[in-house]
C-alpha cells in the first residue's frame, strides 16, 4: 500500500505517484493511450473514483483503495494498492 497526498484525483496525478515517475512522464502514456481506466482508455482529465483499477502498460497498474480525507491546503489524503510489472 501506498499513502500519498496529490491536489486532485486526476489519473495523471495519481500514476505519476503510484509509479515515482513525473506527472509529465505518465501524462504522455495517457496521450498515447497506454493507460485504462476500468478497462477503458484513459482520457487527458480523467479522474479515478476509490475502487477503480488503472492499468499502465508497462508500468503495472494501480487501485485507488481509499480517500483518507484532506489537508489544511486542501490536497487529499489517499492509500493506493500499487502491482508493478516485473520485467
Amino acid at each position: 500500500m501506498v499513502k500519498a497526498v496529490v491536489p486532485s484525483l486526476r489519473v495523471d496525478v495519481l500514476g505519476a505517484r503510484a509509479f515515482g515517475v513525473s506527472r509529465a512522464y505518465f501524462a504522455r502514456g495517457v496521450a498515447a493511450g497506454n493507460v485504462l481506466v476500468g478497462g477503458e482508455p484513459a482520457g487527458k482529465a480523467a479522474a479515478v473514483e476509490p475502487g477503480q483499477e488503472v492499468e499502465a502498460i508497462g508500468l503495472g497498474s494501480f487501485v485507488l483503495v481509499s480517500v483518507d480525507g484532506a489537508t489544511r491546503k486542501d490536497n487529499l489524503k489517499v492509500t493506493l494498492e500499487v502491482r508493478r510489472d516485473v520485467r
